[in-house]
Parts: C-alpha cells; sequence; structure tokens
C-alpha cells in the first residue's frame, strides 16, 4: 500500500525557531484527520477518534483493531506535514495489548514500506528507533525508559539530516547518524498488533539552532 506525497508540504523551515504547528490527527467534530495505512500483514487497520478529556478537543486517535498479528504495523499519515528536518514532539497513553502495547511516531515517509519510526514500548519499557525499508526493520537505536500504562507521555524526534535525536517526557535518551534516508516526507503514528494506545496532540516546527562553538 502507498499513499500519496502532499501536493501542498509545510515548509518548517520558513517558520521561526520557536513556532511549532500543530499537526491534527482528529478534528473537531470527531473524525480522524489522516490517511490510513498499513506495513506488513495482518487484518487492515482500523483508526478511529475516541473520547478523551485530555486529547486535543476531547478526542484522541486510536487504532482499534484487535489483530495480534506478528508483523502488522498500523499507520496514520498526516496529509498536512511534511518536512526533512524537524522537532516533533507527539503526546501518547498506552491503554492496553495481549501481545503488544506501543506507540510509534513515523517520520520522512516515501511510502507505506520505506520509512524511520520512533517506537515507545510499555511491554518491555524502552524506546526503540528503526528503519521500515522495503516493509523490514532494522534497529538503529535502543534505550530502556519507563513507559506506563494509562499514564500521558511525550515522545521527542529532532532530525537534522542524517542525524537524529530521541527523548522521553523530557529526558535526551539517544542520538543516531543514518543516511539511508534523508529525504523530506510526511509524518504520522504507528502502531503494532493489537496495542491500544490513544495519540493526543502532535507538534512539529523547525529544530533548534545548533548550539555555539566553544570558545577557544
Amino acid at each position: 500500500m502507498r499513499f500519496l506525497l502532499l501536493l501542498i508540504p509545510l515548509l518548517f523551515t520558513a517558520l521561526p525557531a520557536s513556532a511549532q504547528l500543530v499537526v491534527p490527527l482528529t478534528t473537531p467534530d470527531g473524525r480522524v484527520g489522516c490517511t490510513q495505512g498499513k506495513t506488513g500483514i495482518g487484518r487492515p487497520p482500523d483508526w478511529r477518534a475516541v473520547a478523551d478529556p485530555d486529547g486535543p478537543d476531547g478526542w484522541a486517535l486510536v487504532e482499534s483493531e484487535p489483530d495480534p498479528t506478528d508483523q502488522r504495523f498500523p499507520l496514520c499519515i498526516s496529509e498536512q506535514a511534511s518536512g526533512r528536518d524537524f522537532d516533533a514532539t507527539l503526546r501518547f497513553k498506552p491503554i492496553s495489548g495481549s501481545r503488544d502495547q506501543v506507540a510509534g511516531f513515523m517520520f520522512r515517509a516515501q511510502s507505506a514500506n520505506d520509512y524511520y519510526v520512533v517506537r515507545a514500548n510499555a511491554r518491555d519499557n524502552s524506546v526503540r528507533l528503526y528503519r521500515m525499508d522495503k516493509g523490514k526493520r532494522s534497529q538503529l537505536g535502543m534505550k530502556e525508559a519507563p513507559v506506563t500504562l494509562g499514564q500521558w507521555h511525550s515522545l521527542r524526534v529532532i532530525a537534522v539530516n542524517d542525524r537524529i535525536e530521541v527523548a522521553l517526557d523530557g529526558k535526551p535518551l539517544f542520538g543516531v547518524n543514518d543516511r539511508t534516508l534523508v529525504q523530506a516526507g510526511p509524518v504520522g503514528v504507528w502502531s503494532q498488533g493489537d496495542s491500544v494506545t490513544h495519540y493526543g496532540s502532535l507538534l512539529i516546527g523547525p529544530p533548534p539552532p545548533p548550539a555555539p562553538a566553544a570558545p577557544r
């Protein structure tokens, strides 16, 4: 399954460094605000807007198909945000899952089989960065971190050229360099198997300016 890239992508670099844009995952009237798709096998995804008082306008996005099939990765791509270099923060709340309990933020997507994804897992308390290439995952980075069911978390990803930095709940976790995908592409949310996770706000803007060089 492939999706169309944006006709009019948001140009993050045209914004001031302090500006952040709200990427709508749900609409104010309770509809899904992104394009559904899937990597891998298993049942088709079923993304829905569900009532949540802590979500934007009282809604959260959730993938509601309880299919624990291995190698099933539902995704929902924003049709209003595309870029290469950015600073993004996703709020999420893992709810349940018999096999998987994950949340994911995907970016620089070229198709439903070609992108990066940062995955937070409440089952093993870890955050991992994967490169999805032709539908196959390869792990680029990993760090143990507490991910609690029923609790809102914030996942931050800063991407600049071949550098990707990941933080959870305000704590930096790891950074990696990878040059296999340095093209701009849409962002979105990502799930796995039978994970039930509420996705709240997604904020995205230009990356922070580089730190000044230390005086010699």
